[in-house]
């Protein structure tokens, strides 16, 4: 039996730091809904038009998609909690740049990525960001003959159908294991 359930089942999804550059200081915002595609050639994320991080992809048409750790939430929740307008969240990280002079990078993170905004689509009081991956980045530990070890990042998950809260990134199964059960 099935019951009915309002609203996107999409979930987890990959918890995100989107950064930006804001007159010239770099910016943070936790994004939980953020998808790849276009076989991860682009990214697609909405965001809530009166967010202080809109000025910055307005100003540069560049962001940063900054994966965390389970080590960051601390950090997390501060950038999920408090504007950049009130508080300069560039304190909480180790900033690099890469091609993309315009779009901060997170250090801590062990997964980053440099796009340029393609599109950005009216959703009334939201707007659907589209950007090109420019350039990806993964800390060197964690890739072993051009394979990620993901267990190893220590990635965190985010819920939205239910009780909206963080998970850590579970065990790698295969169809074969699986059927030794």
């Amino acid at each position: 039996m099935k019951q009915e359930f309002q609203g996107n089942l999409l979930s987890p999804l990959p918890l995100a730091l989107l950064g930006t550059l804001i007159d010239g200081r770099p910016n943070y915002c936790v994004i939980g809904y953020i998808s790849p595609f276009n076989f991860g050639n682009h990214i697609f994320f909405s965001l809530y038009k009166k967010r202080y991080t809109r000025h910055g992809i307005q100003e540069n048409r560049t962001f940063s998609v900054n994966i965390p750790s389970e080590d960051l939430l601390d950090e997390i929740n501060i950038c999920g909690s408090k504007s950049g307008r009130d508080f300069d969240k560039s304190t909480l990280f180790d900033t690099f740049y890469g091609e993309l002079k315009t779009a901060p990078l997170i250090r801590q993170c062990p997964f980053n990525m440099e796009c340029r905004v393609t599109d950005i689509l009216d959703y009334g009081p939201n707007d659907g960001i589209i950007g090109r991956v420019v350039k990806s980045y993964a800390d060197a530990e964690l890739v072993k003959d051009d394979v990620i070890d993901m267990k190893k990042a220590r990635l965190i998950v985010w819920t939205i159908a239910g009780d909206f809260s963080y998970y850590r990134l579970g065990e790698r199964i295969t169809p074969e294991e699986h059927a030794k059960g």
